[in-house]
């Protein structure tokens, strides 16, 4: 025998929302935050030997450069030479081997010569 009791209360509407996925909901207020542009953008492009280089240059990128190291990017030879081929663009540098990589990084910061010395420190490490 079942000891459950019968509850006929009606709709657990916390429940009903959940398993609509929101489409019943109604959005009354809403709140942004718009982050401000940065003053001072800096970007470099580094050569890594190897993908071991890449993930250790990223290590230190982000120990480095923390607050103000706003984007990075890693390209291989090979995805290099498709953008070149297929946007009919030239690089600027030159990867040696098929191993290499290109590491772009951006940083946005407050003071454009402090994020530069960030930056020059970082590739002298």
């Amino acid at each position: 025998m079942n000891r459950n009791k019968k509850d006929n209360t009606g709709y657990d509407l916390k429940q009903f929302f959940i398993g609509a996925e929101g489409t019943l909901g109604i959005i009354t207020k809403v709140v942004l935050s718009v982050p401000r542009l940065p003053v001072a953008c800096n970007v470099a492009v580094l050569i890594c030997p190897n993908f071991k280089a890449v993930l250790k240059l990223y290590s230190l990128a982000k120990t480095h450069l923390g607050e103000i190291l706003s984007a990075v990017e890693v390209m291989d030879r090979t995805s290099l030479e498709m953008v070149q081929k297929m946007c009919n663009l030239t690089v600027p540098f030159r990867m040696e081997n098929d191993e290499s990589f290109a590491v772009l990084m951006e940083t946005g910061g407050s003071c454009g010569n402090h994020d530069s010395e960030k930056i020059t420190n970082l590739i002298e490490k």
